[in-house]
């Protein structure tokens, strides 16, 4: 038995080259999986549709240039009047892809590489066989033939007991004794359901995280939890018993009169009083435990802040100086400033980012006459989606919707740079110099046994930052900056030595439904020794690095006029 890598099997039939351009070697397909798994991983699989289109194959589709253009910065190719790019946009619903202004064409093309490609995974090759692939297509029609026999099958049970009763009717007697039948199965159900229950905890016990939790609170949470499930369980299997047994034990029988029992003060009081003791017990324990985990951390404590967005996190790590710097979210940009960090020649370049955008949307709407001319002489011999397309700009047009956004973009913009301005004028109290060494990454790295404080920020919906190994969950919320504070006491190798698993990562996972790639919204917590931590901090580079770092924040010409605040319904809205 021979095994090779998919990189190796490339070799040995010289695939020397991919439609990127670029050498095939493993690694850059292994450089271009971690990008893919960082940014790519929330919406697109390789082999399946999900927020957005499978990607296996997509440089057969697509013209590598485009590609690269579509997936730095897909608004701007939008914007162009690229029909392709409008195309996906509408046929996604208006679904915009988030932009990579920050990645290389080299580092676009190892994720194209990586689509091609796919996982360097073993191919285990006897005598010209390969492992064997489950057919999901087949499995998914196995499940559709069972569903509709099992449906099939209850259709028919369900009949036979309609033409019994109608039988019980025509003759005036009781085939079934039905309230036998119905007492017996109370039982069954009590016998199997307890059985079932108690394997079912045998086996994914394991999962309800109830001891080796990662953080030095999460002993104190996880007996809480221990103490929760003995009272409750307990509760459980009693009620359960007593309400399974009584149904067969007192069902109706004939000559048999019920008991009217209406009313008895004393088994009231009790039944009241005990619940309400131990629920005050088991919340009091709680919002102990919540103060204790909650106290406020020294002001030594290490700090990062975790940004979150539909569908990716991103972290920033503060530099030498410690000091995280000060954000705004009039200061975001797509293209260069994706977490709104307030630094002055950054703020700089983003005012003219703002004025060319607006150069370009008023062009843009003194050009739709002509655009208008350009689509009804083209409209000839399209068909299918390329006509529906062609004929929705024109309708787009014609009704002023186009001009419309156009208007609407331009009030965005004019707003952002009216508040950019602001910020630049006088003191400029915002701006700092603690940002410019701030570092921005893919990647959490914690240090074993220090104490780290999460501050969290949305840009656009509720999300929630749940570490469950640390037993640590937080809601980042837009507009309101949250925290949170915590030691982590297992680093990643000592957890996978533990569970036996060499492929474990700690992650941050979204716990809100903020929309349809919500649940593959992850980013990688690694958490090491301090030499290790150095080490891998080391090779990060200040995001903001630049020569000119040390120029003084130039004083802006005042607004004459007050900003007037943008309203739920004005449209007028920070760009971001």
């Amino acid at each position: 038995m021979l095994v090779l890598t998919s990189l190796q099997v490339f070799a040995a039939l010289k695939i020397q080259t991919s439609a990127t351009g670029l050498p095939v070697s493993e690694e850059v397909v292994v450089a271009g999986e971690k990008l893919f798994k960082a940014k790519c991983q929330s919406c697109h699989q390789l082999d399946r549709r999900t927020t957005g289109p499978a990607l296996a194959g997509v440089t057969e589709r697509r013209e590598m240039d485009w590609l690269v253009s579509w997936i730095r910065n897909n608004n701007e190719l939008r914007q162009s009047g690229d029909a392709d790019a409008i195309a996906i946009y509408n046929e996604y619903n208006g679904t915009a892809m988030n932009v990579f202004a920050d990645l290389t064409d080299d580092q676009i093309k190892s994720i194209l590489m990586y689509t091609e490609n796919g996982p360097v995974a073993p191919v285990v090759v006897d005598g010209g066989g390969e492992t064997p692939v489950l057919d999901e297509g087949l499995f998914n029609k196995t499940n559709k033939i069972l569903f509709f026999l099992s449906l099939l099958v209850f259709i028919v049970v369900v009949l036979i007991i309609k033409t019994i009763d109608i039988v019980g009717k025509l003759t005036g007697r009781e085939v079934i004794p039905w309230n036998n039948v119905n007492a017996a199965l109370m039982l069954i159900f009590l016998i199997v359901g307890m059985i079932a229950g108690l394997y079912e905890l045998s086996i994914h016990s394991k999962y309800l995280l109830l001891s080796n939790a990662s953080s030095a609170h999460g002993g104190e949470l996880d007996n809480m939890m221990k103490i929760t499930f003995i009272i409750t369980g307990f509760v459980f299997f009693v009620t359960q018993i007593c309400l399974f047994w009584f149904s067969f034990k007192y069902r109706a029988k004939k000559g048999v009169k019920a008991l009217h029992y209406p009313h008895n003060d004393k088994l009231e009081m009790i039944w009241t009083a005990i619940p309400a003791v131990v629920l005050t017990i088991l919340v009091l324990g709680g919002l102990k435990a919540w103060n204790n985990i909650n106290e406020k951390p020294s002001a030594s404590t290490a700090q990062i802040e975790v940004f979150a967005q539909q569908f990716a996190w991103q972290v920033r790590y503060p530099g030498a100086d410690g000091a995280l710097g000060n954000s705004s979210h009039n200061l975001i940009s797509e293209k260069s400033n994706p977490l709104g960090i307030a630094i002055p020649w950054k703020a700089k370049e983003i005012l003219a980012e703002l004025e060319a955008d607006l150069k370009y949307y008023e062009e843009a709407k003194a050009g739709l006459p002509e655009k208008l001319g350009e689509l009804k002489s083209t409209l000839g011999g399209r068909v299918g989606k390329d006509l529906k397309n062609h004929q929705k700009l024109i309708d787009d047009i014609e009704s002023g919707k186009e001009a419309s956004f156009y208007d609407l973009q331009m009030r965005r913009r004019n707003t952002q740079i009216k508040r950019i301005k602001l910020s630049l004028s006088g003191e400029a109290p915002l701006y700092s110099a603690a940002g410019n060494d701030d570092i921005i990454s893919d990647e959490i790295h914690l240090i074993k046994d220090s104490t780290i404080t999460f501050k969290l920020r949305s840009r656009d919906v509720i999300h929630s930052a749940l570490m469950k190994e640390f037993r640590a969950q937080m809601n980042v919320v837009p507009g309101i900056p949250t925290q949170f504070t915590f030691t982590p006491i297992t680093t990643t190798k000592q957890r996978r030595l533990d569970l036996n698993n060499p492929e474990f990562d700690y992650h941050i996972i979204c716990n809100k439904i903020c929309g349809n790639s919500h649940y593959n919204m992850k980013i990688k917590i690694v958490v090491e020794t301090k030499e290790e931590y150095d080490k891998w901090m080391a090779d990060q580079k200040a995001t903001f690095a630049k020569e000119e770092v040390k120029e003084e924040v130039e004083t802006a010409e005042p607004v004459e006029a007050p900003i007037e605040e943008p309203t739920e319904h004005s449209g007028e809205v920070a760009l971001n």
